[in-house]
Formats: structure tokens, C-alpha cells, sequence
């Protein structure tokens, strides 16, 4: 395992969502995308829709910390453990999306991890696809580097706890799969290697999904269509992110607005910095569009190439109990997890 690349997959991620939350949900001017945006957010400054501290995390990372902390204690991905972390944390958050807070309920009401996000999906009618679940992921393709099997198989039975539809766990298991071989690589990859790992995790989860639930198979084959055609997008000079029946202001929380945004900036951008400044200030999720693209980014361009300013900022934030440096929400949790792996 290369441990900068880990500790940039967990730290990016934290990092990615304490800069986006100053413009969570902001509808900021379409910016043509043949160049990145520099600015103006640049810091990280705190405040947003939640007024928090220069460097507190949301509900992104903290999630995160909660998947990383059971992984670690565990020694393994342990759904029932996970779910129970969960269903804790929603009742200290002061941000849960609604998804996720309805699997939850579900959750702490008939104590089933691997029915609480289907039994939510199936009373929404079969149409949610939110980025709750793709938001967390990274500790996942951390902890199972190297290993693509154990990659997808826990990144969908995570993804179940909340987010039961296939868009959503299968585009775990792919973003999952990219990290994984930036902390696994033993010498350095071109970027579309991350592009190819993904779409290989896409194939083996739809085989492992359909496997468990083949009475949803004509969804789990569609939902990988639709994934494969992110990463295609994400090849391109514009992504179709304005697009009309694809917009990342009117569509913000969609799982494949997260997902195709961090490949596209994956092989757009130059840098973490670079990556994240422009993601975050092309508004909507901006808080969880910062996490996604942070995990990856972070991880292929590791601890090193996250801006010291950024991580010192996040990493030295002393909120309020339980969110603070000692309790179980915080950023070094994450790291810890990391540390545990040797």
C-alpha cells in the first residue's frame, strides 16, 4: 500500500468537502468548460447553508469517518456495525440528506442494513439516485486495495445501507476501484489506467448485484450503461454537465453528476488544487461534489498533493463535541483507519 496516496484518498475527501460547503447549493454562472475555473472560492473559509468553522466537515466525511471506524474495528467491512454507526451519527448531524434519513429510520427500526436503503428506494418508486453513498465510499477502496473483488462486494453492501439503487452502489464500487489502484499501484499509471479500472469494477458489479437481486436486473444492466456512459462523457472536452436533462444545479444530489464530474476533472485538471477549486465553484452539491472528486484526486496525486494550507485548516478545526478533534466525526479518524493498515 502506498500510504500517501491512502492518506490522500481519506484526507482529499475531507478536504473536498470542508472547501465545497461554503457554496453548498449555490447556482453559480455555467462556465464554458474548456478551461478551469480559478476562483473566486479558493479557501478554506467555512460558513455555508450550516455556518460552520473554517475547516469543519459535513455530513460527507463524517459518514466517512463512521465507514472508516467500523472498517478498522472490524477488520473488514461488517454491514450490521456500519449501520449501527450510522444510525448514531444521524442523531448528532446537524446534515443528512433525506435519503439517507429515511434509510436510516428504516434502519434503526427493523435493524436490517441490507433491506433498510431497497425498502427506502422501493417506497420512493424505484427512482432515487442520490449521492449519499458515493459521497463516503473512499475508506472502502482504501482498505481493500489491491483486492477488486473485495472492492465491489463491500463498496455495494455499504452503498445498501442507504442507497439501494444500482446507479448508486455501482458507481461505489467503480470510484472505489480507481482509488484502490492509485493506493495499490507499485509505479506510476497514466490517467485512463483509473478510467480502465473503473470500468472493469462496473462489469464485476453488475455480475455480483445481479447475483443477489436477479429480480432487478434489467435496472442493475441499465445502470451500468448509464455509469459506462459517464466515464465516456468524462473523456470528452465538456462533460454535459449543463446539459438540460443532466444539470448539476437542477440535478445536484444525483449520484451521476458526483461520479461523472470526478473522472472528468480526473483527466482535466492538473492537479488536487486545480481540480477541486474548479469543481467547488461550479456550484450546486458543491460539499459533496468537493468529497468525490477530493477522494479520487487525493488519491491519485496523494497527501502531498493536497495544498498544506487546506489540510492544516481541516485537520486543525476544533468544533463543538462530538464533531471535535477527539470525537468519533472528525477527519482524524479517518487517518487513523490509514494508520491502522500499516
Amino acid at each position: 500500500m502506498n500510504v500517501t496516496n491512502a492518506r490522500g484518498a481519506v484526507l482529499g475527501l475531507a478536504v473536498g468537502d470542508a472547501l465545497g460547503t461554503t457554496l453548498e447549493f449555490r447556482r453559480t454562472p455555467e462556465a464554458p468548460w474548456d478551461r478551469m475555473l480559478s476562483g473566486p472560492h479558493t479557501q478554506v473559509t467555512g460558513g455555508g447553508p450550516f455556518g460552520v468553522l473554517p475547516g469543519q466537515v459535513t455530513d460527507d466525511t463524517m459518514m466517512a469517518c463512521c465507514l472508516a471506524a467500523s472498517l478498522r474495528a472490524q477488520e473488514g467491512l461488517d454491514p450490521e456495525d456500519i449501520g449501527r454507526r450510522y444510525v448514531a451519527w444521524r442523531n448528532w448531524t446537524f446534515d443528512c440528506g433525506s435519503q439517507t434519513g429515511q434509510s436510516l429510520s428504516i434502519l434503526d427500526a427493523d435493524g436490517s442494513p441490507a433491506t433498510s436503503g431497497k425498502l427506502a428506494w422501493e417506497r420512493g418508486g424505484l427512482r432515487a439516485a442520490g449521492n449519499g453513498s458515493l459521497m463516503r465510499t473512499a475508506p472502502i477502496g482504501v482498505y481493500f486495495a489491491g483486492n477488486l473483488p473485495g472492492i465491489v462486494a463491500a463498496s455495494i453492501l455499504d452503498s445498501y445501507i442507504t442507497h439501494f439503487d444500482p446507479r448508486c452502489a455501482l458507481a461505489c464500487a467503480a470510484l472505489n476501484a480507481a482509488i484502490g489502484l492509485a493506493v495499490s499501484a507499485k509505479e506510476v499509471l497514466g490517467l485512463r489506467a483509473f478510467v480502465r479500472e473503473a470500468s472493469n469494477a462496473l462489469h464485476m458489479a453488475t455480475g455480483y448485484f445481479v447475483g443477489q437481486h436477479p429480480e432487478f436486473s434489467e435496472q442493475i444492466s441499465d445502470a451500468n450503461s448509464a455509469l459506462m456512459l459517464d466515464l465516456e462523457a468524462a473523456q470528452a472536452g465538456d462533460p454535459g454537465l449543463y446539459d438540460a436533462d443532466f444539470h448539476m444545479h437542477s440535478m445536484q444530489g444525483f449520484v451521476r453528476v458526483g461520479f461523472r464530474l470526478a473522472f472528468w476533472e480526473l483527466l482535466h485538471a492538473r492537479s488536487y488544487q486545480s481540480a477541486l477549486v474548479d469543481a467547488v465553484n461550479r456550484g450546486g452539491d458543491a460539499d459533496t461534489n468537493g468529497a468525490i472528486v477530493g477522494s479520487l484526486l487525493g488519491a491519485v496525486y496523494g497527501e502531498d498533493g493536497i495544498p498544506t494550507e487546506w489540510k492544516t485548516t481541516v485537520l486543525g478545526c476544533e468544533p463543538p463535541a462530538p464533531f471535535d478533534g477527539a470525537g468519533p466525526l472528525h477527519p482524524n479518524r479517518l487517518l487513523e483507519m490509514v494508520e491502522s493498515l500499516g
